[in-house]
Formats: structure tokens, C-alpha cells, sequence
């Protein structure tokens, strides 16, 4: 590798000679001249304080002063102590503190000595003028005092006072002291006038007085000389010394340290030096290098611009051969490229289109609010690419449908979007060619299918006579074959619904255990048949959002496999339970051979058959893992197998767990029958409305008697719920009433009551239609307005299809329950039939001639048929919106071709509710509408 000097470490060396240079600077030693001229100052402030002091001695023992003491030179002191303030540089600032402590320290003993010089002269001059007034005192007393020992203890006296305040001390004191003693002794043996006592104690007051400022004097004296500033001078001076012997210790070691950083800097200076020598010499090499290099960049380049100048021209070719049309929009949306197609697709040409505002230009004034404003949006739309269908407006006035795609670019100036627009109208033409298609195979194959199914199974069944037993024989194959037909027509429009994203799926609750169950149900039969044991494992009580018959029919296809690949004897396991995510995981196992490694990435496409010799005889159009894999992504999971060898196989998929109650749909008055509820209960009405309002029933309440009765001569209502107990009068008797008017002679009457009352049995037999204990038992409730409003006979069923042979198969069925059937070929007969004679149950097909289901339905809801029972009974598969439509009372929707016979017929008897055993001694013919 060449030697290569970075500028970072150019910038370094020229970094570290700095930092040398500076580092030499630092390091040289300190300059003494500030030091001594510091310590010279020192030393002079204390000479000067001392000779202040010895002159203020001097004065205090009556000596000449040398120097003076005066409060100027207290003053010239404290000036020269000013000035040492400034403190040599080499002082760090700690020790700057400690010596401006000592100075204020030597300072303030200065002040304190001046104040104490001050007091003592002051004291001095009044000492001096009581000794100089004190002979006359002692003279005055003398001569006020007669000859004898007091006159001559006091003249002596003025010889001791002058004494004492000649030479200061203890002991002057003591012999005043003594003096005072004698000539108090003298007192008392010699008496004396009032006068001599009066000037006797006057001049005692005055010798104490004149002792005591001595004393006075003397001890300011003393403080003065025992508390002096020369000591407080000596202690700054060893002071700062201390401190610079410190910084002269702390200035050896940082020079030691900056030694050490200079030989360091040194070195990587004389790297530096060296690499660069060598990143010179290899400078040369690479100048040579990047001159070759040069050279061969500008070939390079060259090439380049003449393949850009190419693909630039290919580029314009494929937009100009684009069968999309491509429509390149600047910043205001205002076009700015148009490429033929998209002048074909507008049929508008190029100069035209540029500089238009796009959306004016390609979208009709007819589109809805909302779509122009989803196209503005995917205009607007700065991540990724916005794709949608829209209506496009051509300039001859056409509006032909599109799909567009919007992507905004970045590159080098403002932002471009550009559009792509698709013409879909071939496309169109071929979905709605699909839809025909798939809506004929739904209705012209699936309604002779089930009617063939339903045939053959009434033919097995025997409803024309016992078959002989190779015919049955056929008659089976024959129905099982159709089912076979069926169910390969249901897995092929099922798995086109789900690719083109039309299967809706009816998402309610569902619980785990009755998912299984059902399913386990379902194929029993077939599990009989192999001799295969089901059983079922669900832990907890899981449950999950989805639509029961698609999920049921997921678990069906998986189970119906494990069944067929299951030996004889052998275990397939159904179970459910919580994962470790609180996810709900279905699993389906069983004990066949296993499915071979290599084979399982293909398991779940469509028409997969994974060995076709064994497949063939179990049976199978491998769409159902295909169609199962489908609805349980629609579910948000995905179905996943594992199979070791030899030991089964296990297929298993994961559902959101369901962890909200459900809300129940509120009720909706819906119904044209009018029931009368006469309660003062609110609770007990409440309750009542809203189970009868959920079924269709109109609901009018009456909180007493009286209003009950109005509320009936006003307008009779269809039936009549009553509460035995309220507060304004008997029910019964006002029932028995109402039998005896012929207008409400056969009024249907339901009575409630929480007790027994008296004649209540044999007024109900007479009187009611039936008598219902409270709390209400809702069924019982239903089922009882159900047979009051209906008229009299067996149960009639309204069959309405077009295709002859279906509704004489429904009849057949029907009539073994021992319902009555009506028949109509078209909607106008049915509606008509339903009006003359309303039926208690409606199998409905939904394609008809003249009205179709939904026109009967719609009809059929603005009279009293709306509550009608109705099994909509078609080949068409239903959305979830086309359900909603064929509605009335309870209402079953059912496929022709998915439902068995089976299921019909329970659907038959769980909507007839109880009518199938009032069957009349004589059958009525049935009737027939062509």
C-alpha cells in the first residue's frame, strides 16, 4: 500500500509544533525580580511598623521620637499594606486569598493600634492637666486644715501623687494607696470642721481620680505594645514565602509534565516529517496514475454519453410505443408531456393537451364528489406509487373507464407526477362477458343439478315405490356423481369469487367447540363408512370472529381428507385452544402414511393432486385445500402442515382470539301486525316490545283498563296481550266482553300472570287463546302469537321457482312433513298467492320472470307478510348486502347447489315451528299457479 499523509494528520503535526511552541513558552522558569521586589516591600513594611512602635515607646517614656507617630504614619502603613495587594502573577488564586486574609489581619491591628495610641494621648493630656492642678488643690486643703498631723499627711501627699504619676507602675500606686491611709487614720484622731472634712474629701476624690487615669493611661500603653502590627508584619512575610515555595514546587512538576509532552510532540512530529517524505515520493506515482486514469475516464465518458444519447432514444421510442397512455404533470398539475396513447386513449392531440390542467382535462363533470376528490388525492400523493379506477372523459364527449396510476418523481429541478392511464374498456367488456357467464353456470346448471339431486334422492328414499336393488344401486351412483358435479361447479365459482375479491364473508361470534362439533357432524356418516373414529379435543371455551359456514366448511375439507387417507380403524383428532400468543389454533390430525416432504410446497394449489393413482380412487378435485387456504387468509391466517414420515400428517391454522361479548342487533319495527300489550308493568312492557318488535310486531301499550278498552273500539288490533293485574279492573271479565261482540268475537287474546286467580283455568279454556305464566317464557310467547294470527288449517308453504321440475321435488319433500304446498312460477303469482292466502313459510328462488326475489320481497314487507318465515332457496350466490334485501321474518339463505337435503328440510321444520303436527283431518288439494 503507498504511503499516504491524510489531512488530519497534516493538521496534527501543524498542531503539535504549535502546542511545542507554546509548551516551551510555559515552561521556562518564573521571573524572580517580582519576587524580590514583593519580599523587599514585605520586609520594609515591617521595619516601618516597628519603628512606629519603638517611637510611640519612646514617647510613652518621655523620649525624642525618631521616625513620629502620628496618625500620618499610622496612614503610610496602611497605604504601603494597600499596595502589597498586588501580588506577584506567579501566586495561584488560593494562595492569593490566603495572603490578602493575612494583610487584612496585619491591617485591621494597624487601626487597632492607631485607635489605642489615640485614646492613650487623649488620656495623657487630661493626666498632665489633673497633675498640673493638683499642687493647688493640696495647697487649698493645707490651708484649710489647723496645724497637726492631717496638714502634714496632706502636704506630703502632693509629693507622693507627683511620684506616682512621675513613674508609672504598680508600685507608685501602692504608695499613694499608703498615703491616702495615713492621713485617714490622722482624721479620725484629730477632729476637725465641717470645711477641713469637705476639702479632705475633695482632695481624696481628686488623687483617685488622678491615680485612676494613670492607670487608665498605663494599661493603653501596654495594649498597644502587646498587641502591635511588627508581629502581624512578620506573619505576612512568612506567609507569602510559604506560598511561594509552593508555587515554586507546583512550577518544577508542571515543567517536568510539559517535558515529557515535548519529547511526545517531538516524535510525532518527526513521523509526521517521515510519512510525508514518503507520501511525497508516492505523489509522483499517482499523478502519473490519475493521468492514465484521466485518460481512461474521458474514454470511459465518452462511450457512456453515446449510450446515454441511445438509451435516451430507446426511452422516447417506448414511451412513444407505450399501448398506456403517459401523461407527465409539473407542480400545479397542469400537463406537461402527453405521449400518443395517451392522445389515442383522450383522442386529443399533443399540443392541445400540453398546458391543461389534467384533471380538468380528463375527468367528466358528472363524477361524484367523492371520486374526484380520490383522484385529487392520488395526485397529491408523495410516497409510492396511487393506483384507481376512474371514469376519463375523451374529447369527442366519450367517457370511457380507466385505470390510473399516479407516481411523483424526484429528480434534479421541481417535482414531476406522472400518470399512467389504462384504458379498460376491452377489459370491462370481458368481466361483464365473465359475470354472464358465471351468473348462467349458477342459475342453468346449478337449478336441473339440484333438481336431478333432489329426484334421485326422492327415487332412493322411495317416494315412487321400493326400488330394486341394482336400480337403487344406480339411483346412488347416480346422486352421488351429481353431488360430485355440484360441488366441483361450487369450488370453481367459489375460488373465482375469492380471486376477483368478491366473497364476503358474514363475520359474527363463533365459539370453537360448536365450529367442531358441527363439523364433526357433518361428516360422520362418511367416517362410519371408513371405519374411522372422529374425535374431538377443544380446551377452554375459544372463540373467534368469522362466518360459520365458511369456517366450518375449511374444518370439513380437512377433516373429509384425513377420513379418506385414514387407514381402517384409525383416529382423525380434531382440536382447538389457545396459543401462547392468545391466538385460537385449529389442528386437524390424522394417522395415514403422511405426506412426502419434497410434495408439500404444492399441496395447496389448485387441481393438485399429489399421487394421482391413489387420489382417483379416494375421490377429490383438488380445489378444496386451494379454496380452504383462501378463506382462512380472508380470516387473517393461514393454514400450515407438518408431517413426519410415516406418522400422519397434521394441518392447523391460528384465528384471531375473540375476546369482546357480542352486541345484539337492536329491534326494528318492522311488522304490520299490531299487538295491543295492556300492562301497568314498565318493566314487564319494555320487555315485551322489545322481544315483539325484534320479530316484526307493531306494538301498541295501554297502561290501564280504560285505555285498553279506547285503544280497541278506536282500532282493532291483530292480537291482544293482557296482564291480569292491573290496577282499574278485572281482565276477564272485560275479555269475556269482548267474545260476546261479534266485532271482537275472535280477537286472538293472551293473557299473563304470575299467580292463580280464581276461575282462571275455565275463563282461559273459554276466553283465551292461551294463558302464560310470568316471567314470559319468549319462545312459548312467539309461538302462540304465531298460531293465533294464522288461519286455520295445515301448514302452508309458498314454493316459488321457475323451473317446474325444482318446485315439484320441494313439493315432494314438503308434503312427507305433511305441509301444504302452494306453488307459483313467477313473482307476480307469488305475490298475489301470499295476499290471498298468506302462507306460514316462503321458499323463494331469487331469479324469477316478471318480479324478481327482490321485487317480492319488497312487496311482501309493505303488508302483513313481512313477518312471514322465507328460506331463500337459489343457484345465485348472495352478498352480504343482497341477504339484507331478502329478508322478511326469520329468513334462511341457502344455496341450491351447497345445501343437502338435509339441511332444507331442517330448515323447513324449524321455521314451520311446531305446524307440521296441526294437521287437519282433511288435507287441502294443493294449489297450483302456473
Amino acid at each position: 500500500m503507498e504511503p499516504r499523509l491524510s489531512k488530519r494528520s497534516a493538521a496534527l503535526a501543524a498542531g503539535a509544533l504549535v502546542l511545542l511552541c507554546a509548551l516551551f513558552v510555559l515552561g521556562r522558569p518564573g521571573s524572580t525580580a517580582d519576587h524580590d521586589h514583593y519580599r523587599t516591600q514585605l520586609r520594609q513594611l515591617r521595619v516601618a511598623t516597628s519603628e512606629l512602635e519603638q517611637d510611640v515607646l519612646r514617647q510613652r517614656v518621655g523620649m525624642a521620637q525618631l521616625h513620629g507617630a502620628s496618625d500620618r504614619d499610622f496612614e503610610a502603613l496602611s497605604a504601603r499594606a494597600h499596595v502589597l495587594r498586588t501580588a506577584p502573577g506567579f501566586l495561584p488564586a488560593e494562595g492569593m486569598r490566603s495572603l490578602n486574609a493575612s494583610l487584612d489581619t496585619y491591617l485591621s491591628v494597624l487601626e487597632g493600634s492607631r485607635v489605642l495610641l489615640a485614646a492613650a494621648r487623649e488620656k495623657d493630656q487630661q493626666l498632665a492637666a489633673l497633675r498640673e492642678a493638683f499642687p493647688g488643690v493640696v495647697a487649698a486643703t493645707a490651708a484649710a486644715l489647723p496645724q497637726g498631723a492631717p496638714r502634714a499627711h496632706v502636704e506630703a501627699m502632693d509629693v507622693d501623687v507627683l511620684l506616682a504619676s512621675r513613674a508609672p507602675g504598680e508600685a507608685s500606686g501602692v504608695r499613694v494607696e499608703a498615703s491616702l491611709a495615713r492621713l485617714a487614720r490622722a482624721r479620725e484622731k484629730q477632729p476637725l470642721s465641717t470645711p477641713a472634712i469637705a476639702a479632705l474629701d475633695a482632695l481624696e476624690a481628686r488623687t483617685r481620680e488622678l491615680m485612676a487615669l494613670q492607670r487608665a493611661t498605663d494599661a493603653s500603653f501596654q495594649a498597644l505594645l502587646d498587641h502591635g502590627a511588627t508581629g502581624e508584619a512578620e506573619r505576612l512575610i512568612t506567609t507569602y514565602l510559604q506560598l511561594q515555595e509552593q508555587s515554586q514546587s507546583r512550577a518544577e512538576r508542571t515543567r517536568i509534565v510539559l517535558f515529557g509532552v515535548c519529547l511526545l510532540l517531538v516524535g510525532y512530529v518527526l513521523i509526521v516529517l517521515v510519512r510525508l517524505a514518503r507520501a511525497s515520493a508516492a505523489l509522483g506515482e499517482l499523478n502519473r496514475g490519475l493521468e492514465v486514469r484521466v485518460a481512461e475516464r474521458t474514454q470511459a465518458l465518452s462511450a457512456a454519453s453515446a449510450e446515454a444519447r441511445a438509451s435516451d432514444a430507446r426511452k422516447a421510442a417506448i414511451l412513444e410505443a407505450s399501448p398506456d397512455g403517459i401523461v407527465v404533470l409539473d407542480e400545479s398539475g397542469r400537463v406537461a408531456e402527453f405521449n400518443p396513447s395517451a392522445a389515442t386513449h383522450f383522442r386529443l392531440p399533443s399540443a392541445r393537451a400540453v398546458g391543461a390542467d389534467f384533471l380538468s382535462l380528463a375527468l367528466p363533470a358528472t363524477l361524484p364528489a367523492s371520486q374526484r376528490e380520490a383522484v385529487h388525492a392520488a395526485l397529491l400523493q408523495d410516497n409510492g406509487a396511487a393506483r384507481l379506477e376512474s371514469p376519463c372523459l375523451r374529447a369527442d364527449g366519450d367517457v370511457f373507464p380507466a385505470e390510473l396510476t399516479f407516481a411523483r418523481v424526484h429528480a434534479d429541478g421541481p417535482p414531476r407526477t406522472t400518470v399512467f392511464v389504462r384504458d379498460l374498456t376491452e377489459r370491462k367488456a370481458v368481466e361483464r362477458m365473465k359475470n354472464e357467464f358465471i351468473s348462467t353456470v349458477s342459475h342453468e346448471l346449478r337449478t336441473p343439478l339440484t333438481s336431478i339431486r333432489g329426484s334421485l334422492g326422492l327415487l332412493e328414499n322411495g317416494i315412487v315405490g321400493e326400488l330394486p336393488s341394482q336400480a337403487l344401486d344406480m339411483v346412488r351412483i347416480a346422486r352421488t356423481n351429481t353431488e360430485r358435479l355440484i360441488r366441483l361447479i361450487n369450488d370453481i365459482l367459489d375460488l373465482e369469487k375469492m380471486e376477483s375479491g368478491m366473497l364476503e364473508l358474514k363475520l359474527q361470534p363463533q365459539t370453537a367447540q360448536e365450529l367442531v362439533e358441527a363439523t364433526l357432524a357433518g361428516v360422520q356418516g362418511m367416517a362410519e363408512t371408513a371405519h374411522v373414529t372422529l374425535r374431538s379435543d377443544v380446551e377452554g371455551a375459544p372463540q373467534v370472529k368469522g362466518d360459520r359456514d365458511r369456517l366450518i366448511q375449511v374444518l370439513t375439507n380437512l377433516v373429509s381428507n384425513a377420513i379418506k387417507f385414514s387407514p381402517q380403524g384409525a383416529s382423525v383428532v380434531v382440536s382447538a385452544g389457545f396459543t401462547a400468543d392468545g391466538r385460537v389454533r385449529f389442528s386437524v390430525t390424522d394417522q395415514g402414511s403422511g405426506i412426502p416432504e419434497e410434495k408439500l410446497p404444492r399441496l395447496f394449489g389448485r387441481f393438485q393432486q399429489l399421487d394421482a393413482s391413489d387420489t382417483r380412487s379416494k375421490g377429490g378435485t383438488g380445489l378444496g385445500l386451494a379454496i380452504s387456504q383462501a378463506i382462512v387468509e380472508q380470516h387473517g391466517g393461514r393454514i400450515d402442515v407438518s408431517s413426519p414420515p410415516g406418522q400422519g400428517a397434521t394441518f392447523h391454522f391460528t384465528l384471531e382470539a375473540l375476546r369482546a361479548p357480542s352486541v345484539a342487533p337492536l329491534p326494528r319495527d318492522e311488522s304490520r301486525h299490531n299487538v295491543l300489550i295492556v300492562t301497568a308493568d314498565t318493566e314487564l312492557s319494555a320487555l315485551l316490545r322489545g322481544l315483539l318488535s325484534h320479530e316484526g310486531y307493531r306494538v301498541v301499550r295501554s297502561a290501564t283498563l280504560a285505555e285498553a278498552v279506547q285503544a280497541v273500539e278506536h282500532a282493532l288490533p291483530d292480537a291482544l296481550l293482557v296482564d291480569t293485574r292491573v290496577p282499574d279492573g278485572t281482565v276477564l271479565d272485560w275479555v269475556r266482553r269482548l267474545r260476546e261482540q261479534p266485532r271482537t268475537r275472535d280477537l286472538p287474546v293472551l293473557a299473563l300472570s304470575g299467580r292463580s286467580q280464581p276461575g282462571a283455568k275455565d275463563a282461559g279454556t273459554a276466553l283465551l287463546v292461551d294463558w302464560l305464566p310470568t316471567p314470559v317464557d319468549e319462545t312459548r310467547l312467539l309461538k302462540t302469537l304465531r298460531y293465533a294470527m294464522r288461519q286455520p288449517g295445515q301448514a302452508r308453504v309458498l314454493v316459488v321457482d321457475d323451473d317446474a321440475t325444482t318446485r315439484r321435488v320441494l313439493c315432494a319433500q314438503f308434503e312427507r312433513l305433511g305441509a301444504l304446498c302452494i306453488e307459483a312460477a313467477d313473482g307476480e303469482s307469488a305475490v298475489a298467492l301470499a295476499r290471498d292466502t298468506p302462507p306460514d313459510l316462503i321458499v323463494l328462488d331469487v331469479g324469477l320472470p316478471r318480479l324478481d326475489g327482490f321485487e317480492v320481497v319488497d312487496i311482501l314487507r309493505q303488508g302483513k307478510g313481512r313477518a312471514t318465515p322465507l328460506i331463500v332457496f337459489t343457484g345465485r350466490e348472495l352478498s352480504r348486502t343482497d341477504q339484507r334485501q331478502l329478508t322478511l321474518g326469520i329468513t334462511r339463505h341457502l344455496t341450491k347447489a351447497r345445501a343437502s337435503e338435509e339441511e332444507l328440510v331442517a330448515s323447513v321444520r324449524e321455521l314451520l315451528n311446531g305446524l307440521l303436527a296441526r294437521r287437519d283431518a282433511a288435507a287441502e288439494p294443493r294449489k297450483a299457479m302456473p
